[in-house]
């Protein structure tokens, strides 16, 4: 599979296919007088999905469904840029995937797919694109090693510590046994114990 190719089908999946919620709504000028057929009273359903008027309105207006509109246009601004349909300009699109990788929305190695697409689209030749996309890949491969180094469990993943001191007391309490349920080995009834535990710290 080639360089193109490869690129390609990662951007498919770091985009994803939206889904067009909005296609469920009437637009204004659907329920205008314009379209009496779309006219019904307050209060009354107006959409396939049996919302009202003032419950639709509602639904729109909602902080989390604006949010959700603003994703999907901006995957499918950026969906049209790498298809040479949209609108974008090559820096426009650069800050659009840097927006939406700063916001937490893609993870990195999804935005430097992105941007290592980019780079092909916009690079005046095969060396300018090699040498930019080894200083973006050994970018990205700093943060994710800092990441780790500055990662500690204890503070980063709710329930751990209470998982550990568990786990050390359960550890201790099984060495002492010498015999167990339904005759299983002692790695066995460990692997029980433990996995019980994990289950309730994370729950």
């Amino acid at each position: 599979m080639n360089n193109k190719i490869r690129l390609s089908v990662v951007i498919a999946l770091a985009l994803g296919a939206g889904v067009a919620v909005w296609r469920f709504f009437p637009s204004p000028a659907q329920n205008s007088a314009d379209n009496p057929a779309n006219e019904a009273p307050a209060g009354e359903s107006l959409d396939p999905a049996g919302l009202s008027r003032e419950e639709l309105g509602s639904l729109l207006s909602d902080p989390r469904v604006q949010r959700y509109f603003q994703r999907e246009k901006d995957k499918r601004s950026l969906q049209d840029y790498f298809n040479n349909s949209g609108e974008l300009s090559a820096e426009e699109s650069w800050q659009l995937i840097e927006s939406i990788e700063s916001e937490g929305r893609i993870m990195g190695y999804e935005a430097m797919a992105l941007k290592l697409a980019w780079l092909e689209r916009n690079s005046a030749s095969k060396g300018e694109f090699d040498r930019a996309a080894g200083e973006l890949v050994e970018s990205y491969r700093r943060k994710s090693q800092q990441s780790a180094e500055e990662y500690d469990p204890y503070e980063d993943v709710p329930g751990f510590a209470e998982y550990k001191e568990t786990e050390a007391q359960i550890v201790r309490e099984v060495q002492q046994m010498t015999t167990f349920p339904d005759g299983i080995s002692k790695q066995e009834y460990l692997r029980r114990r433990l996995q019980e535990a994990r289950e309730k710290a994370y729950q």
